[in-house]
């Protein structure tokens, strides 16, 4: 099997910002033939949950998307902070977005959302017996 591959040549950053970061590299590939400018979105790591309430609702949560300009109505979750492990990472946001809290957390899946322009990855875990303990955000 051959080596499919890229050898990054240079980057550059084109803007840093705390949630995308963009930057361009000089690529070549394989068969020698080079990229001078392959964009590349760094964005942090997230998690999402499908959050099941220990009386068998699943919780969703509404809030305005502005990049796509929509109002989504989607499963909780949001961007890993620093060195959170991503287990960690979920527990807050549904306690944060939902107000429940959540004992029964199982890994589904981690996934490349985007990995043709972005590097980040997202952690899609079943939470299970939400107990309510506050108000959430949403």
């Amino acid at each position: 099997m051959s080596d499919l591959t890229w050898k990054t040549c240079s980057s550059e950053y084109i803007h840093k910002g705390p949630w995308a970061t963009l930057r361009s590299d000089k690529c070549e590939m394989p068969d020698g033939r080079i990229v001078d400018q392959y964009y590349v979105l760094e964005y942090p790591n997230w998690v999402n949950a499908v959050a099941i309430t220990e009386d068998n609702k699943v919780l969703m949560v509404r809030q305005y998307r502005h990049a796509a300009a929509i109002v989504s109505l989607e499963i909780p979750g949001g961007v890993i902070d620093g060195d959170e492990s991503p287990e960690h990472a979920i527990r807050r946001e549904l306690l944060e977005e939902t107000g429940y809290q959540f004992d029964d957390i199982e890994e589904l899946s981690v996934v490349y959302a985007n990995p043709s322009t972005a590097n980040n990855k997202t952690f899609a875990f079943l939470a299970r017996g939400g107990k309510k303990k506050c108000r959430g955000n949403h």
